[in-house]
């Protein structure tokens, strides 16, 4: 495919609607197609239980809200608002039949999504082929596609901080006890999937090495939806003027929070992915999936992936009957891992 010039362009749509960690790991493509085309104008395309993550991000002129089941009349308001957008190249990180037909129903000229799709990748004008592991570099494709240059190596996400949210997540930490001058640092137990999930009693042990270590250390205990009782799980020893469950928070406040950790500890879950976007130190906890595909994050900054291949990894089994995978996670392992990033300062 021909390269395409990036000095027409003047209006740039990205569509993927869900998941949360996967919306963070568009987000280097997301700079290399605008660095790539400056002072161009941008739209971002997402299930509005996600827009909270990007309201406010400079990079974007518009945020474009969808159901998650949209009903033929809200497919066609959102075609509409695609219309008047009128983007000069769209690109598809998604590419499942609703969003191909989204990208197609824009208008834009130029249309990215991936081959082998069936009728799905004829309607766009150039196909990614990715080459690497990273799901970062898998996205980063997407803009190579172009003829465009993208970064090498492995590169963070990041996410813009509005100044007042992190105010608010500082006065919400206030009122809950925590103080102004604390070492705050996060887990988030929680997964959708078993063979995701650490076991709460682990997360607890090693919330006892880190107040242990670090007598100023307040440990905020994090809980999506339906994650309650993991947290609570965690909690359940733990002192309560130094142990604080984060439940039912606003997604910006909650990536504002993570956002004032010295380091951040996670599954293979959303929150690992919006932790390292909102700059924090981030630990993750990787089980079937290996680090180089779903936590592709340079040490540079900061990050650490904690993993132990077994003999039937990696896969992509949301339910298992052998856990070993995750039974090869040590407290003692995690430990080696989140002692040093607790001391560097940020």
């Amino acid at each position: 495919m021909k390269p395409v010039s990036s000095s027409g362009i003047r209006r740039i749509l990205f569509v993927r609607p869900r998941f949360l960690g996967d919306v963070c790991l568009t987000l280097p493509a997301v700079d290399a197609a605008l660095a790539a085309c400056p002072g161009a104008k941008a739209a971002y395309v997402t299930e509005a239980a996600l827009a909270p993550l990007l309201k406010g991000d400079a990079r974007f002129a518009e945020i474009i809200t969808v159901p998650s089941k949209p009903t033929p009349g809200e497919t066609l308001a959102l075609i509409g608002q695609l219309r008047r957008f009128a983007p000069d190249v769209a690109f598809d990180f998604f590419c499942n039949p609703r969003t191909a037909v989204w990208t197609a129903a824009s208008g834009a000229r130029i249309r990215v999504g991936y081959p082998n799709k069936g009728w799905r990748s004829a309607l766009y004008t150039h196909h990614a082929r990715p080459r690497v592991l990273s799901s970062v570099g898998f996205h980063l494709a997407s803009v190579s596609a172009l003829g465009w240059p993208v970064p090498t190596g492995d590169v963070s996400p990041r996410l813009t901080h509005d100044e007042t949210m992190r105010d608010e997540a500082r006065a919400a930490l206030h009122a809950m006890g925590v103080r102004d001058d604390a070492l705050l640092v996060g887990m988030h137990p929680g997964a959708r999937w078993p063979t995701r999930r650490w076991a709460p009693e682990l997360f607890a042990l090693l919330t006892e090495r880190v107040l242990h270590e670090h007598m100023n250390a307040t440990v905020l205990v994090s809980a999506g939806p339906g994650e309650g009782d993991m947290a609570r799980a965690v909690l359940e020893h733990l002192p309560p003027e130094r142990a604080k469950l984060i439940e039912g928070w606003p997604l910006a406040r909650f990536v504002a929070m993570q956002s004032l950790c010295r380091a951040f500890v996670s599954g293979d879950t959303g929150p690992v992915h919006t932790a390292v976007a909102a700059g924090a130190p981030t630990l993750g906890l990787m089980s079937r999936n290996r680090p180089a595909m779903f936590f592709p994050y340079p040490e540079s900054d900061g990050h650490r992936a904690y993993w132990s291949r077994v003999e039937c990894s990696p896969c992509d089994r949301d339910t298992c009957d052998d856990l070993r995978c995750l039974a090869r996670l040590t407290v003692d392992g995690a430990w080696e891992k989140l002692r040093p990033m607790l001391s560097v300062k940020r």
